[in-house]
């Protein structure tokens, strides 16, 4: 398949173009022609997250554009929760509960062995980081090592900008780094993506929500947490130890975000915090 072929550019972000085809079906386009396994494992969620009953696009398929693997899917209406509080901000409790029930029901999903291990993924991150401390490094290493496996479909980028669609029936999108594992290291990686500093705002955060973000960051994550815990079982210990591993893996995005890098030294500090 080559060319546009009629599409219009839906959203755009580091790693995809979305596109809105002539029969009515969105194809996400990534840029990285190495990423096929990405699109595969995407596809293989959404058909475990359909099949269990929680929604989500259908897949129509894996294709190839200009050398650029793609994955052609139903489109999903709405915008995300991000675009929603920027535009209410004071919806903050309510798109922390959407989150967490969201979250609970993913977490019930038993994810294929096709999948890869959760822990096996961090441990490349972080030997392959390079721009963590080797002492840091091997500090994670050595924590990840005590961490439990699991079974569980974890997202790996779960926050309100990958969930869209309306309040009562959310759809969660950008599967390219699912996993199997333990659910707490998945309310880990989302924790510390809420509460990160020196995060900056994803590309088309309104104004009014880049202002509210110091606050707003650690009140959406209190309530994300709050309602989670009501609906399933989080252990305190587990998840200060996942978000150290979580942090040093982050350094691995490092090599293709200069806005992540800015995270750089607020991740550092959680790394230490619990040395």
């Amino acid at each position: 398949m080559t060319g546009d072929e009629g599409r219009i550019l839906l959203a755009q972000g580091r790693e995809a173009e979305v596109f809105l085809q002539a029969d009515g079906t969105v194809l996400k386009l990534l840029r990285n022609p190495e990423f096929e396994v990405l699109v595969r494992r995407e596809a293989t969620a959404l058909d475990v997250v359909r099949a269990s009953g929680h929604g989500g696009p259908t897949v129509h398929g894996i294709v190839t554009v200009d050398g650029r693997p793609g994955l052609v899917m139903d489109r999903v209406e709405g915008a995300d929760l991000l675009t929603a509080l920027g535009v209410r901000p004071w919806l903050v409790y309510r798109t922390g509960a959407v989150m967490a029930r969201t979250h609970v029901a993913m977490h019930e999903c038993v994810a294929p062995d096709s999948l890869p291990d959760l822990r096996e993924e961090l441990r490349f991150r972080i030997e392959g980081a390079p721009d963590l401390a080797p002492e840091l490094a091997s500090y994670a290493l050595g924590v990840l090592e005590g961490l439990p496996s699991g079974d569980r479909l974890c997202h790996g980028d779960f926050h309100p900008g990958n969930i869209l669609g309306p309040w009562r029936r959310p759809v969660v999108i950008d599967w390219g780094g699912v996993s199997r594992g333990d659910p707490d290291a998945d309310v880990a990686r989302t924790l510390l993506i809420l509460r990160i500093r020196g995060a900056g705002a994803p590309p088309g955060t309104s104004m009014p929500l880049r202002l509210l973000i110091p606050i707003g960051r650690d009140l959406l994550a209190h309530r994300y947490l709050s309602v989670y815990r009501r609906m399933r079982p989080l252990d305190r210990d587990l998840l200060d130890r996942w978000q150290v591993v979580w942090s040093a893996a982050r350094f691995f995005e490092g090599q293709f975000s200069d806005d992540i890098k800015r995270e750089f030294p607020g991740l550092t500090k959680i790394i230490h915090r619990y040395r």
